[in-house]
C-alpha cells in the first residue's frame, strides 16, 4: 500500500501560518498609526462654562495729593530727618571710640556712614541730607519758626559730623587720642542736638495742608493784637537769641581749636534766621491792632537790638575764614562783645515770657 510522507503537507502547513501572522500584524501597525491624538481636547466630564470666575473690579484712581507749601516742604523735611536719625542711631550712637583709639575703624563702613550722615548715593540715586537741607535753606529760611530750628540743627548735625568722619579718617596721625576725643565730642553734640532736631520734626510732622509759611501776604497783612505779636516773636526768635554766644562758640571761637575746624554753614545760617525776620516785622507793626506809642517803640528797639547781634557776629567771620590757624591769636577780640548785643536784645523776650535755656 502506498503511504504519503507527511513532510511537505507541513511545510505547506507553516508557510500558511506565517502569512496569516504577517498579515495580521500589518493590518495592526495601520490601525494605530491612524490613531491621533488631539491635544486640544476638553476632558471629558468637565463643563467649562460652570467654573467660577472671580470678578476682578476696577478700582477708583487714587486721589491726587495736596499740593501745597505746607506738604512739600514736608516731604523734604521727612527725607532729610529719616537719613539723620538713621545716622544716629545705626552710627552715631554705637560708634567705638576705644576701637578708633586702637587705630581701628575697620568695623564700620566709612562710605556707608558718609551716605547716610551726608552725601547721599549716586550709585543708590539717593540725594543725602546734605543737599536736601541745602535747598530747604535757600528757599525757606526765615517762613517758620519750627522750620527754621529744623534746618539750622541739621547742618549743626553734619558739620560736626564731618569732624568725625574726618578723624576716622585721621587714624594713622601720631597724636591719636586728641584726634579720638575731637570726634568724641562731635558725636556728643550730633547727639543732643539731634532731641531738639527731632522735636522740630515732630512739630513741622502736624503742619496742616493748608498752613502758609509766615511771609505769604495774607500772613503778613492779618490783623494781630499786641500779646499775639509778642508770642510770635518769642517762638521766632527766642531760639537763636537765646544761644548765640553758645552758637559763635560752637561754630568759630573755640571750633578750630586743634584738629577741630569752624563750622561756618551752621553759624550763618544761626544768624540768617533773624535777620530774614527782622525786615518782614517791623514791617508787621501797622498790622498790631491797639498798638501804643511805647510798645511799639519797644518792638522797635527789639528789632534794633536783635538786628546789632547779628551784625556783630557777622564781624568775626573773617577771623575764622580769612586767617589761617597761625595767624589767630588763642582769644577772639570779638566775643565780649557778641555777649553784650546778645544781652541787650534777649532782655525783650525774657520780659515778655521766654525762658532761657542754653544749648551746650
Amino acid at each position: 500500500m502506498f503511504v504519503r510522507s507527511p513532510a511537505p503537507f507541513a511545510a505547506l502547513l507553516c508557510l500558511s501560518l506565517a502569512a496569516l501572522t504577517l498579515s495580521g500584524c500589518g493590518e495592526k501597525d495601520k490601525a494605530e498609526k491612524k490613531k491621533t491624538v488631539d491635544f486640544l481636547a476638553k476632558p471629558e466630564g468637565i463643563d467649562f462654562s460652570q467654573v467660577p470666575v472671580q470678578e476682578v473690579k476696577a478700582e477708583a484712581p487714587a486721589k491726587p495729593a495736596v499740593d501745597t507749601w505746607s506738604t512739600r516742604t514736608k516731604e523734604q523735611v521727612k527725607l532729610a530727618h529719616d537719613d539723620l536719625m538713621k545716622c544716629r542711631n545705626d552710627y552715631m550712637i554705637p560708634f567705638q571710640f576705644n576701637k578708633m583709639r586702637r587705630r581701628d575703624v575697620e568695623w564700620v563702613s566709612l562710605s556707608d556712614m558718609d551716605e547716610f550722615c551726608m552725601d547721599g548715593s549716586p550709585e543708590k540715586k539717593t540725594r543725602g541730607p546734605w543737599k536736601t537741607v541745602r535747598a530747604l535753606a535757600e528757599e525757606h529760611l526765615g517762613r517758620n519758626p519750627a522750620l527754621d530750628r529744623f534746618i539750622v540743627l541739621a547742618t549743626d548735625q553734619m558739620e560736626h559730623y564731618r569732624v568725625l568722619s574726618f578723624m576716622a579718617k585721621k587714624i594713622g596721625a601720631p597724636d591719636i587720642d586728641i584726634v579720638t576725643e575731637t570726634a568724641q565730642q562731635s558725636r556728643d553734640r550730633v547727639l543732643f542736638a539731634g532731641a531738639d532736631l527731632d522735636r522740630a520734626a515732630a512739630d513741622i510732622e502736624k503742619w496742616p495742608d493748608e498752613l502758609q509759611p509766615d511771609d505769604d501776604p495774607a500772613v503778613v497783612g492779618a490783623d494781630v493784637d499786641v500779646a499775639t505779636f509778642r508770642q510770635q516773636l518769642v517762638d521766632s526768635y527766642g531760639f537763636f537769641l537765646a544761644d548765640l554766644g553758645g552758637a559763635y562758640d560752637r561754630y568759630a571761637n573755640k571750633s578750630w581749636l586743634g584738629y577741630n575746624m569752624p563750622k561756618m554753614e551752621s553759624l550763618r545760617r544761626w544768624v540768617a534766621v533773624p535777620t530774614k525776620r527782622i525786615a518782614k516785622d517791623r514791617a508787621r507793626l501797622e498790622k498790631v491792632k491797639g498798638l501804643d506809642g511805647k510798645q511799639a517803640a519797644e518792638f522797635r528797639a527789639f528789632f534794633d537790638a536783635t538786628d546789632k547781634a547779628m551784625r556783630q557776629i557777622e564781624a568775626g567771620y573773617d577771623r575764622y575764614t580769612k586767617q589761617s590757624k597761625d595767624e589767630r591769636g588763642e582769644k577772639d577780640p570779638n566775643r565780649k562783645a557778641v555777649e553784650t548785643t546778645q544781652k541787650a536784645a534777649l532782655k525783650h523776650l525774657t520780659g515778655w515770657g521766654l525762658k532761657v535755656e542754653v544749648a551746650k
